[in-house]
């Protein structure tokens, strides 16, 4: 798109432009300067805009008719793309903004526009715009052609009067929900010029939308704040939106290049808990603006995740606070130790007291209780497992399609070592919701072990690395990826591995398990009957061999415990 024959004018100084829909499509500004629309979708989202009643149309409304053909990921992508270039090509600098966008609608100032629809120089409407196999698009243009035939415009569809959000809170800030809640604030153009700022909408836009597809955040559009423009504090922002973290971020350019910053403010406390920046070329406006936000999208949640654990396990949680109940049992059972599973346990019996269908405490009890059994913590493992049962059904009647509480589902299976056929279907329903998610990914890679299928198992946990490669679960992560090693026969790879990750989990059996097994497998029995004399101290040997299902496997690490004992 170009703009051409445009002549800089002050503000002010322009007439209104005229957009001929009637015949070929035109679009000029004031001084009679043609704007060029090269797309044919960028020229039938301009007519959506203009023919609407108050200019506006919501993205999903946009991505339905233009391009309801191909799957919502790459259809936000491409009405995203599409508006950064028209907004380049209609908005030029020393006058107000024609086209407008925010991350749920986009819209055009009707008041300096004037639209041809009368067909006076002949034609039809949008004559020549055609979009082969967008059938809301289609079906939107009949309706159009229908109307003016008859001599108007289609009547809007006015919906019934709604109480605003803030009457509806009654003038309360929004509750948190369990996730870890966030909004990505509008970014700043510090630009000498202040020309930049379509690409700081731009970066915005494409970080919220990276953050969106990171299941365990809860992510306001800021943007889109019902109310008047965000202002105040942190603290006061952060109530306001009803959210934790707050991305803040600016644009500015140097030379031939473009800077953006970006920072996580915890709000309450108006801490900087991260900060980045990236440099990328003006040419190349998109693919810098990609990269940001694949980048950083796994980095915040690892980031908010790990700071949500921290500060639960220094703020113990009141009797009335749902969030840190559960951040407080999420920080206590990944300690591995029995006394903080069993506190685990109790802070989410408080939580399904106060929210009996929340499916991420449901899920993470039932994890816990799981592990009970599977540790060998219990007197009464019958109880624990039936617990671990209950909360399973529970997490997945009312939360079966969220992709976090999946993959907690079918770790539940992996440690009482149930029916990995389930567990497997429980993956790939929680991969069709949320392809990249690294938290399913890495799910899905230990289901794999169980199920001895290393090659998956290996690909999925290292894509698990590769989208959040500072995910907390990580020694974890390598646990697996040496299981996967071991059975392809690849001992030296898995016995670096499972190094690695036994100076993180000195006491998880599995890890135990599988060094012991590599050490074993390459010859070196002295340490192979060390290691096992570890997991024997440590126990749940059990639960280890649940996850290692191989029958060689499981039979050369309990022909090492005896001996070691």
């Amino acid at each position: 798109m170009a703009i051409t024959g445009a002549k800089p004018m002050q503000s002010g100084t322009w007439g209104k432009y005229r957009l001929r829909l009637v015949g070929p499509f035109r679009l000029t500004g004031g001084d009679g300067a043609r704007i060029e629309v090269s797309s044919r979708k960028g020229r039938a989202l301009i007519a959506m805009l203009a023919m609407s009643p108050d200019g506006e149309r919501t993205r999903g409304w946009l991505q339905d008719r233009l391009w309801g053909s191909r799957p919502p990921v790459q259809a936000q992508a491409s009405l995203r793309r599409e508006l950064a270039n028209l907004r380049m090509a209609v908005n030029p600098p020393g006058r107000p903004a024609l086209l407008n966008a925010d991350y749920q609608r986009a819209w055009l100032d009707l008041s300096q526009l004037t639209v041809d629809t009368t067909g006076a120089g002949g034609g039809e409407f949008l004559e020549g715009i055609d979009l082969p196999g967008e059938d809301g698009f289609e079906d939107w243009l009949r309706e159009q052609r229908q109307a003016l035939a008859r001599g108007g415009r289609p009547a809007p569809v006015v919906p019934p009067s709604q109480p605003s959000v803030a009457e509806m809170l009654g003038g309360a800030p929004p509750s948190m929900p369990v996730q870890p809640s966030i909004a990505v604030l509008p970014f700043v153009d510090l630009s000498p010029a202040r020309d930049l700022g379509f690409v700081a909408d731009g970066v915005a836009e494409e970080v919220t939308g990276a953050l969106v597809r990171c299941s365990t955040l809860f992510v306001v559009a800021a943007g889109a704040a019902d109310g008047p423009p965000l202002a105040g504090s942190r603290l006061a922002l952060s109530r306001q939106l009803g959210v934790r973290y707050l991305v803040e971020g600016s644009v500015r350019g140097d030379g031939d290049k473009v800077r953006a910053s970006l920072r996580l403010i915890d709000g309450p406390a108006n801490r900087q808990v991260w900060a980045e920046s990236f440099e990328g070329p003006l040419s190349d406006l998109f693919g810098l603006q990609d990269h940001i936000a694949a980048t950083i999208a796994p980095l915040i949640d690892s980031r908010v995740e790990t700071s949500e654990r921290q500060r639960a396990l220094a703020n113990p949680a009141g009797s009335g606070d749902a969030y840190l109940l559960y951040w407080r049992a999420n920080a206590l059972f990944r300690q591995w130790q029995r006394d903080g599973v069993v506190e685990a346990m109790g802070l989410i019996e408080q939580l399904l007291a106060m929210e009996p269908g929340n499916a991420w405490g449901a899920a993470l009890g039932a994890f816990c209780h799981a592990m009970m059994v599977a540790q060998g913590w219990t007197d009464d493992p019958a109880r624990h497992r039936a617990e671990a049962h209950r909360l399973y059904d529970l997490a997945l009647r009312h939360g079966g399609d969220d992709p976090f509480v999946l993959g907690y589902a079918a770790g539940v299976h992996l440690v009482l070592g149930g029916d990995m056929v389930v567990a497997d279907r429980l993956i790939d329903q929680a991969l069709a919701l949320q392809p990249s998610s690294a938290s399913t990914l890495f799910w899905g890679g230990w289901v794999d072990v169980a199920n001895s299928r290393a090659d998956r198992g290996l690909e999925r946990f290292r894509l698990a690395l590769r989208l959040n490669p500072r995910s907390a679960v990580r020694p974890y992560n390598y646990t697996g990826m040496g299981l996967c090693l071991l059975a392809r026969g690849e001992i030296a790879d898995a016995l670096l591995l499972l190094g690695e990750a036994v100076q993180h989990l000195p006491n998880y059996p599995t890890t135990l398990a599988a060094l012991c097994l590599a050490q074993a497998l390459s010859g070196n029995g002295a340490a192979a009957a060390a290691t096992a004399a570890r997991l024997s101290d440590v126990g749940g040997v059990d639960g280890a061999l649940a996850m290692i299902r191989d029958p060689r496997a499981r039979a050369m690490i309990t022909a090492l415990i005896p001996q070691a004992a």
